[in-house]
């Protein structure tokens, strides 16, 4: 088997702290704030304000935010659901008031309540030690001062403006048609202003104030919103959900997110000898495809807000229910798979601190630049995560007032004996929980470091064209060509993807070993890992 070749960066490394994020700015903008003595929710807000500026298409104040906190003085892991609810005027009926079949990608009807910046106040009067005013400031220098346009983010302008009919966000990111090239200078004032106003006020600026009132504002007419839904918004400390892992404790998010098909993906491959397999084999790359497609078959069926429908997690992550499921894996062939009966664009990010502390945050507008929707005004790109509702009245996800929508977003801690020794969160929509165990088991099961397990190549399964089978394996083409044609002989839908496929995630991860933190962000982004 000839060798896979991946461009392979350093592995960052340090002892009092350490940030992995997907921009640069905001790397430094957290390494800052832990030299000061800040601790990793300090810096987490930091770097997460900055990446509202830096990746405006990604993430940023109107979309959701949830985070895993490994509290070192307790040795607990803790669960931030900073996401926000459908508004008090979404329901089936009023869809067909209105005249809609479904509920369309982008626009006014797709948004709920953003929830980041409550999150970011709940996490700090929790476990920071630091003012928001202060750590808001390299991020209102960055929006008010501008930055230089990556690529990435100049194509991201480029593929919405196809689409995107709102002359605000037009005017903020294409002014007169135009997109910024790359190294160009983005500036964004407005955004700038809604940040300042946030660290002098607070964050009900959000939620009551000027930005809340504008966003009201701005969906009275087709979106679903009310000022009373903003003003009454409130995140909650919950509970995360886990399973064990070759020896280690694995930790995810709970439903509304996705995180629980990660672990059931875990606790099916648990069953077979993986490290036995050569890396990106075919029997490798088929094994993992399809208890993939397993979990996700779950995943579709069972998740939606614990609030308002059963979700059977304990069932789901059950090691027994993982043994029955696991007999409906074939070695010979590639198959669909329905659910069992038990009875899009984001940004991750990890941080490290001085003290133990460590946490993993998600932070997503879903599709690129969410709705697409800014009030005017207020710089804030709106999330479009409600797009995410089920029209079947049956299903746990139904559209109705007041609900979490289900979340792609997810993010995991893994600790051995209480202590950590992993912190991992990548962007990726759809394929993050694909994503996670492509990682985790190149940690667990091979034993390579971080920054290797995270680019080494990835597969996607989804359609993302016309014409494309909803089950298209999308395989970086580092894997070598007769790998994915014995896969396509076993019935995969193969489709050869660009060696370091942007679609594939941009993930980011901390390993902890002997007091050593060890960094690792992704080639296939514009991330970067630094510790000290």
């Amino acid at each position: 088997m000839p060798a896979i070749g991946y461009s392979h960066r350093p592995v960052a490394l340090g002892r009092r702290g350490m940030v992995a994020a997907a921009h640069p700015d905001a790397t430094l903008a957290g390494i800052e704030v832990l030299k000061a003595g800040g601790t990793a929710a300090d810096a987490a807000v930091a770097v997460n304000a900055v990446l509202a500026v830096t990746q405006p298409n990604n993430c940023g104040l109107g979309g959701d935010l949830f985070c895993l906190y490994y509290e070192a003085a307790t040795r607990k892991v803790h669960f931030l659901n900073g996401a926000g609810r459908s508004g008090s005027r979404a329901s089936l009926d009023e869809l067909r008031r209105r005249g809609m079949d479904r509920l369309p990608i982008i626009g006014p009807p797709t948004i709920s309540v953003p929830g980041c910046v409550r999150g970011w106040a709940m996490l700090l009067e929790r476990f920071g030690t630091r003012p928001l005013r202060e750590l808001l400031q390299p991020a209102i220098h960055c929006a008010s001062n501008g930055f230089p346009t990556t690529s990435l983010l100049s194509q991201s302008i480029r593929e919405h403006l196809a689409v995107n009919p709102d002359l605000e966000w037009r005017r903020i990111f294409a002014p007169g048609g135009r997109v910024p090239g790359f190294g160009e200078l983005l500036v964004q004032g407005d955004l700038g202003r809604t940040l300042a106003e946030i660290a002098a006020d607070g964050p009900d600026v959000m939620y009551g104030g000027r930005v809340g009132r504008a966003v009201a504002h701005r969906l009275e007419a087709d979106g679903f919103l009310t000022a009373e839904d903003l003003a009454r918004h409130t995140g909650g400390w919950e509970a995360p959900i886990s399973t064990s892992y070759r020896g280690a404790t694995i930790y995810e998010t709970p439903p509304p997110t996705q995180g629980l098909t990660a672990l059931q993906g875990l606790n099916l491959l648990e069953g077979f000898p993986v490290a036995d397999l050569p890396l990106h084999s075919v029997e490798h790359l088929h094994l993992l495809v399809e208890i993939a497609k397993l979990a996700y078959a779950d995943r579709d069926r069972w998740i939606g807000d614990p609030a308002h429908a059963r979700v059977p997690v304990a069932a789901l992550l059950s090691k027994a229910y993982a043994e029955r499921r696991r007999l409906d894996f074939d070695p010979a062939k590639a198959q669909s798979f329905a659910f069992g009966d038990p009875e899009g664009d984001t940004t991750g990010f990890v941080v490290a601190d001085g003290h133990g502390n460590l946490i993993s945050v998600i932070q997503s507008l879903f599709n690129n630049f969410g709705s697409g929707v800014v009030a005017e005004g207020t710089g804030v790109v709106l999330q479009n995560r409600g797009r995410h509702f089920s029209l079947d009245p049956a299903h746990p996800a139904a559209f109705a007032p007041g609900k979490h929508p289900f979340h792609t977003l997810m993010a995991s801690i893994a600790t051995r004996d209480e202590r950590p020794v992993l912190g991992f969160a990548t962007m990726g929509g759809n394929g993050q929980a694909m994503f996670h165990l492509q990682v985790l088991t190149n940690l667990f099961d091979y034993g390579l470091d971080i920054q290797e397990a995270i680019e080494r190549p990835r597969f996607l399964i989804g359609a993302f064209l016309p014409g494309d089978p909803e089950d298209a394996t999308h395989v970086e083409s580092r894997v070598p060509g007769e790998v994915l044609a014995a896969l396509e002989a076993k019935g995969h839908r193969i489709k050869p993807a660009p060696e370091f496929f942007w679609r594939c995630g941009h993930a980011h991860g901390i390993v902890l070993r002997d007091g050593t933190l060890m960094g690792g962000a992704d080639a296939r982004g514009d991330g970067a890992a630094l510790g000290f």
